[in-house]
């Protein structure tokens, strides 16, 4: 299993301290934290752009009264019925005029108008998206449509996974995806969203000034569309696009010189080759499992699974007991309700924003990259950062019966458009390595969550066939070893991608080293009751 080594490498997420982030673009996609920047600096510059308009609009004003005036000047000058008997005071005026005034005018056309107002860009407290940004946002759409089986068309129209929502997308994002998988090669979505944009552009309602200053064309669209036939390598239907294309541009003689060159092509056999082969996403497809939503038709284990109180793994928990809902028995996975309250929630989101940063991995050489199999923004909290944290760890420590004080620090996480986590092991060390230098590696994982997602967002475990989706005060756990300390196969998991709303999660992960008494090994599951950490929950 190839991708099995390929994970266990390369997909761990970084410990505090052991990289600085020097990504100083804000990679917008990558969180919903900095929407509100960008909302404020649209703001800004319809702000602009209106005193733009203002300024033009007074410079109209002035230009037809300099109109209105050399009209009546002219007018005055051909009352007299011989021009020929001009006296030299109006002769002179009349070249001086010509000489100076048109001068004069030509200079205050051409002058800029506040110039230095439009000029946004080159402002440091002002960040515009980038390129970058743009490619963020296409991927992850194509990714989440991907992992969905979402219809571009559908998609459109905003009928997202059997949701219709009031929001559409214009001809012009149809055709930018469109441009986004022609350079990926992959023709068959590029040619689904060129198609949308087409329908866009026919669907019926109001035509903003800006929507048609952008466009695009219809004979832009079907042109788009006749090059995404040819790299699928039907010819036939490139050359239908190719007529629809002229249909409605006739003039055009780029478009009718490449209709020619194709027609030439397919008379002569020698046309309809792919500009290249479309992309195997049969690792992605392992990557990000056709069962996020959920609905996946394979066979479950439901054997002795239950929901108990857990009053067990610490005296006070006899006063407020934890409702745990036992997913897996082996590997172990519980769902902990009710383990962090709305105030306390809101207080992590609050004090994470201004700090938040895109989210790092480590790649096969050791490096600190923002990698695009994990698209959020991160920011690590010690447990007394706040109040909300405090509680927290010891709300942990009641709940798993572990030594929490051997633990990573909290690591809040925020996942933006179509915001992902392929799948991966949070554990860092193989089995070969794992008693060898006394390496200390994440024997348990838990996953806070902070927030309700409309949709997609789920934890889902493809080897368990268990789908997790965020509930607000919900927390996630399992182990990552299994009772002997080796590595739970099992444990692999995906942060599906997010289709509506905001993912907000706090990950925190428990050492191996200091639950030697917590969680000791032991020869059989059976053995569990005798433990002093969550399992002895198990009946």
């Amino acid at each position: 299993m190839p991708i099995f080594v390929h994970l266990f490498v390369l997909i761990s997420c970084l410990s505090p301290g052991m990289g600085e982030n020097n990504d100083t673009q804000p990679r917008f996609a990558r969180s919903v934290v900095n929407m509100d920047d960008l909302l404020n600096l649209e703001d800004d510059l319809v702000t602009n752009l209106e005193g733009f308009a203002q300024k033009l609009s007074q410079k109209a004003r002035t230009v037809r009264w300099g109109i209105q005036l050399m009209r009546e000047q002219l007018e005055r000058i051909k009352e007299d019925k011989s021009l020929e008997f001009l006296d030299s005071f109006k002769s002179y005026s009349l070249i001086r005029h010509m000489q100076a005034d048109w001068l004069m005018w030509k200079q205050y056309l051409e002058q800029p108008v506040i110039l230095d107002q439009l000029n946004y860009n080159g402002s440091e407290n002002l960040k515009m998206p980038l390129e970058l940004d743009l490619l963020d946002a296409a991927e992850a759409i194509r990714r989440m449509q991907a992992t969905y089986g979402l219809l571009s068309n559908d998609i459109a129209k905003g009928l997202l996974d059997g949701v219709q929502y009031n929001s559409t997308l214009a001809p012009i994002d149809c055709l930018a995806m469109g441009h986004h998988l022609m350079n990926q090669s992959r023709w068959t979505m590029a040619e689904q969203w060129i198609l949308a944009a087409i329908e866009a552009q026919e669907r019926k309602g109001p035509r903003t000034e800006m929507m048609l200053l952008s466009g695009p064309s219809k004979s832009e669209l079907y042109r788009t569309l006749a090059k995404v036939r040819i790299g699928k390598r039907n010819a036939e239907g490139a050359l239908k696009a190719y007529r629809a294309a002229l249909k409605h541009s006739p003039p055009d003689p780029e478009i009718f010189q490449e209709y020619q060159h194709l027609k030439w092509g397919v008379l002569t056999s020698s046309a309809g080759e792919p500009i290249a082969e479309e992309p195997n996403d049969d690792i992605e497809e392992m990557e990000l499992p056709p069962c996020c939503s959920g609905r996946c038709e394979g066979p479950r284990k439901l054997k002795r699974l239950y929901c108990v109180y857990n009053c067990a793994t610490a005296a006070f928990l006899r006063l407020a007991p934890i409702k745990t809902e036992i997913l897996s028995i082996d590997p172990f996975v519980v769902l902990l309700h009710d383990m962090v309250s709305p105030k306390e929630a809101a207080l992590i989101r609050s004090s994470s924003k201004s700090t938040i940063f895109p989210s790092e991995t480590v790649n096969a050489a050791n490096d600190f990259v923002v990698s695009k199999f994990r698209t959020s923004k991160s920011v690590w909290l010690d447990r007394d950062a706040n109040e909300a944290t405090v509680k927290l760890t010891q709300r942990l420590a009641d709940a798993t019966g572990l030594d929490v004080k051997h633990s990573e620090h909290f690591q809040v996480i925020n996942y933006g458009i179509g915001g992902v986590f392929e799948s991966h092991f949070d554990t860092t060390l193989e089995d070969t390595n794992r008693f060898v230098g006394g390496f200390i590696d994440r024997i348990a994982t838990t996953l806070f969550y902070l927030n309700d997602v409309p949709q997609g967002g789920a934890t889902h475990f493809p080897g368990l066939n268990i789908t997790v989706f965020p509930r607000l005060g919900a927390a996630l756990f399992w182990y990552n070893l299994d009772t002997q300390g080796m590595l739970q196969v099992r444990t692999m998991h995906t942060g599906c991608p997010v289709i509506v709303g905001s993912k907000w999660v706090v990950s925190k992960w428990i050492d191996d080293k200091g639950q030697e008494f917590r969680r000791p090994c032991i020869r059989s599951r059976s053995d569990s009751k005798y433990l002093p950490s969550i399992e002895r929950i198990i009946l």
